[in-house]
């Protein structure tokens, strides 16, 4: 997928009035496939459109009275393989990963403490525990900033209307 500007190198294998079967340069995805059916069914409700050769083109037709104009279904064709991939929501986690994510917690609180208990006494080096736990992941809770910031204040206030 070219997510430059340059438009995608689009072949027309066949064409008839109302049939045009166009090869990508490379094989499409399902969510590829869908933006260029709605795409399509925007333009036109009435066409129909089929993946072709393997998924590395697609078959766009119409009703047989209709005629199909080449450079409109390339340019859709062509918008819908540079848009940018599709997203949804993240897929839950699976039992393995929260089990690793609950092992990496209780790692940082065991390494955490021990990092706290090395700095308190002398015989225990807590800095490697230290480092070891923001390894995991653990990060300090940011700071809370003031309501009000110096900026701010500097402002003038918004004049109300008097009543």
């Amino acid at each position: 997928m070219s997510q430059s500007g340059a438009p995608i190198a689009l072949n027309i294998r066949h064409q008839l009035p109302h049939r045009l079967r166009l090869d990508c340069p490379q094989e499409l995805s399902n969510e590829q496939l869908l933006l260029i059916e709605t795409a399509v069914q925007q333009l036109q409700p009435d066409w129909l459109v089929r993946a072709a050769a393997h998924r590395r083109g697609v078959v766009v037709s119409s009703q047989p009275e209709q005629r199909l104009c080449p450079a409109v279904v390339a340019g859709l064709v062509d918008t819908a393989l540079r848009a940018p991939d599709p997203h949804g929501p993240a897929a839950p986690p699976t039992a393995l990963q929260r089990l690793l994510g609950q092992s990496r917690q209780g790692s940082i609180k065991v390494l955490m403490a021990l990092a706290i208990a090395g700095w308190v006494l002398p015989i225990l080096p807590g800095t490697p525990f230290f480092l070891l736990a923001w390894w995991l992941g653990w990060r300090p809770e940011p700071e809370a900033e003031p309501a009000a910031s110096a900026e701010a204040e500097l402002q003038p206030a918004l004049l109300q209307p008097s009543t």
